[in-house]
């Protein structure tokens, strides 16, 4: 595709529709301690800007630790409405004095892209909502809508919006009916709900009571007019629930809320699970055609420009996709490609193997049929032929009835075994026979949680012939081998280290979780580490806790560029350079998140597909959007959104950032499509939900991959 054009969903905002921003800070009373004031500024920040807009009109949003707005506001009026919230907003107000403004105070490109997204695009959502339900598709039992979602960004030192378009399943014939079915309506506690009027979702987390004693306090917190007509016209027995959404909670009439329905719960609504991932995964020309809608009313109310493309931004699309050697068994090196790879694992073999006198102890969960025997066959005697390497299933357990309960129970078993790792054989078909998901990510987290090592195989994988070496190569690796490394270490990095941080409240102090992976720069895995500690709102990462996890004999003295799984607070920067300087070490710390990232998108003969592998939109010096896999069928690919430190040290680039996450992506030993996440960071998602469960041993350190 090298004539191919190159876009994504960003677009410049148009500067002529930004209004003069004002910024307004709040005054706390006297004698808040310093290291209290940034916590009480966000807990009740948005919630009084909220009041004020309710009061006063305009459009308002709480923006980088001030209330900012565009409608310049009657001081009198402006003392009033404080007044009231202090008046009726009870303990959550006490420390508040008062609101002043803020006159030192000028927007970056990015707060006014902000203020863009949440205070200027609001209006325009009930017109794009009336034209996406327009591409409503109906599916037995549920109904798949288009919803969007906007952003604000920076890009060559100018404001910009994204929009992403989010599908989601609604329960037809929707949540009061199914409210009204159950035994108790303390059941919806748990499920996942939608603002019927809004972008807001999440989750059930309480009943308060009914509309008839909550309609009057829910109508004086609404300026909308659709969720006025909802809330005048609801019947008064209509129940009233809280939802979490983020961090914050909110109060609905039910009538005011869809229902969805996730994928993995889709046969306990009567959904069939195919036609739902098939609607929900859409196509690159079919998603840009519903970006297209949403953006042309944007333009249409002179809010953006056009796309960023490489015909209006061409130096900000990069490719970034290395061109690596790989080197195997007896130093023997091979450039590489995801889909030779085992092929020349099988020629060269293991880098290091890391064998117990030639032999490979697995544990094995059968959820297929018999035919598993056949190929279990095959793989011990290609494994002693080709690798001498002798197979020892430790103990097997078959599902004849499949279901997350016995998958679970299995894994539970098995991983008391002494073995080295656990090989799952699993159906294609991702439902078992009561409609739960038993599939890949069902069974990786019932095993990451106990650090155990897994290797899954699908049916249709059993049987192909091509796919067999690359499931020894993963096996392999799951034990503890190397199958390959980087022929050349990364220039700029010593080490490289997957940080993940899991921060649980508690009633007086927060728990917080660690977990890091750390590789050498040619891609050898040293160890991982996990340990916790009690942690104070602000206070960072305790050092004895990054003492653990960022050990001196692996890193002192080194060039390191640290994978971070989603956004550091400034707290646990300031931690990190703590512990930097107390290793005379260089931190190069990488953010890496990966949902709601704006897509990229190849035009070339007139279709619109996927960017190659590696493709980049280099947004500013420190923020890009990076593809780093291609997508199940033809579904499109969600980039990563990579970030670098701002306050980074001169001589890395982000250009330097993005390729040690395409390089550590190749790193993903034996699999037939490569996972978004570099090897660092795969699975986080998987071992975080195991940190919260109480279940992951802590502490606890090792050598052998157990995230593959």
């Amino acid at each position: 595709m090298a004539d191919a054009q190159f876009f994504t969903e960003i677009f410049p905002l148009v500067s002529s529709s930004l209004p003069r921003l004002s910024a307004y800070r709040l005054v706390l009373r006297d004698g808040v301690a310093q290291s209290e004031r940034a916590a009480a500024e966000r807990q009740m920040g948005g919630k009084l800007t909220y009041r004020i807009r309710t009061a006063l009109g305009g459009r308002w949003t709480w923006l980088g630790g001030r209330a900012v707005t565009g409608t310049a506001p009657d001081p009198v009026k402006l003392a009033m409405a404080v007044d009231e919230a202090r008046r009726s907003g009870g303990a959550l107000y006490k420390q508040l004095e008062g609101v002043e403004e803020d006159y030192g105070w000028a927007a970056t490109p990015l707060q006014a892209a902000e203020f863009a997204a949440r205070a200027l695009a609001e209006p325009l959502f009930p017109e794009i909502q009336a034209a996406l339900a327009a591409m409503t598709l109906p599916i037995k039992g549920a109904l798949v809508e288009r919803d969007v979602r906007v952003r604000g960004w920076e890009v060559g030192e100018h404001p910009a919006l994204s929009l992403s378009i989010v599908s989601r399943l609604i329960y037809e014939p929707g949540f009061v009916a199914w409210a009204n079915g159950l035994a108790a309506i303390t059941d919806v506690i748990g499920l996942p709900v939608a603002d019927r009027t809004g972008g807001m979702q999440g989750e059930i987390i309480k009943v308060t009571g009914t509309l008839a004693e909550q309609r009057e306090r829910l109508l004086g917190l609404t300026r909308r007019d659709a969720m006025t007509q909802i809330l005048r016209k609801s019947p008064d027995d209509t129940w009233v629930v809280r939802v979490l959404s983020g961090s914050n909670e909110y109060d609905y009439a039910a009538t005011a809320l869809h229902l969805l329905v996730r994928p993995r719960d889709a046969a306990k609504f009567g959904v069939e699970s195919a036609h739902a991932e098939r609607a929900l995964h859409l196509k690159p020309s079919l998603r840009a055609s519903v970006i297209k809608t949403a953006s042309d009313i944007f333009k249409a109310h002179g809010l953006i420009g056009s796309a960023f493309s490489t015909q209006n931004a061409p130096s900000a699309f990069k490719s970034c996709a290395p061109q690596l050697g790989l080197t195997f068994g007896g130093g023997k090196s091979r450039p590489y490609a995801v889909e030779r790879a085992p092929l020349d694992f099988q020629q060269a073999g293991p880098y290091y193997a890391n064998g117990s006198a030639g032999e490979l102890r697995i544990t094995l969960i059968n959820a297929l049929d018999d035919t598993v025997d056949d190929f279990v066959e095959v793989l011990r005697r290609t494994l002693e032929r080709e690798y001498q390497q002798r197979l020892t299933i430790v103990r097997e357990r078959k599902l004849r009835v499949t279901s997350q309960t016995n998958l679970e129970s299995a894994v539970r078993v098995l991983a008391k075994e002494d073995a080295n790792l656990m090989l799952v054989f699993l159906p294609d078909e991702p439902l078992d026979d009561t409609g739960e998901a038993i599939n890949a990510t069902y069974a990786k987290a019932q095993t990451i949680g106990r650090l155990q090592p897994c290797l899954t195989v699908h049916e249709s994988t059993m049987h192909k012939p091509e796919a067999l070496h690359a499931i020894i190569l993963g096996l392999i690796a799951r034990r503890g081998g190397v199958p390959y490394i980087l022929e050349e270490p990364l220039p700029f990095a010593d080490r490289v280290v997957g940080l993940s941080l899991v921060r649980q409240p508690r009633k007086n102090k927060d728990r917080l979780t660690g977990i890091s992976r750390i590789y050498k720069g040619d891609g050898g895995l040293l160890g991982y580490l996990i340990a916790e500690a009690d942690v104070a709102d602000g206070d960072g990462i305790p050092d004895t806790l990054l003492e653990s996890l960022l050990p001196e004999q692996w890193l002192a003295g080194k060039r390191c560029v640290l994978h971070i799984h989603g956004r550091l607070r400034r707290d646990e920067l300031r931690s990190l350079g703590g512990r930097e300087a107390d290793l005379d070490a260089t931190f190069l710390t990488v953010e890496v998140n990966g949902k709601l990232v704006p897509r990229l998108y190849a035009l070339g003969s007139g279709q619109i597909t996927s960017p190659p592998w590696g493709t980049a939109f280099l947004a500013n010096p420190h923020e890009a959007l990076l593809l780093t896999s291609s997508a199940p069928g033809d579904a499109t690919p969600q980039p990563l959104l990579v970030r670098l430190d701002p306050d980074a040290p001169p001589g890395f680039t982000l250009e330097q950032a993005l390729q040690s996450i395409a390089a550590f992506t190749v790193l993903h030993y034996g699999v037939l499509q490569v996972p978004r996440l570099p090897v660092t960071l795969h699975h986080a998602d998987l071992i975080a939900a195991s940190a919260e469960r109480g279940v992951l041993p802590v502490p606890s350190a090792g050598n052998t991959p157990f995230w593959l």
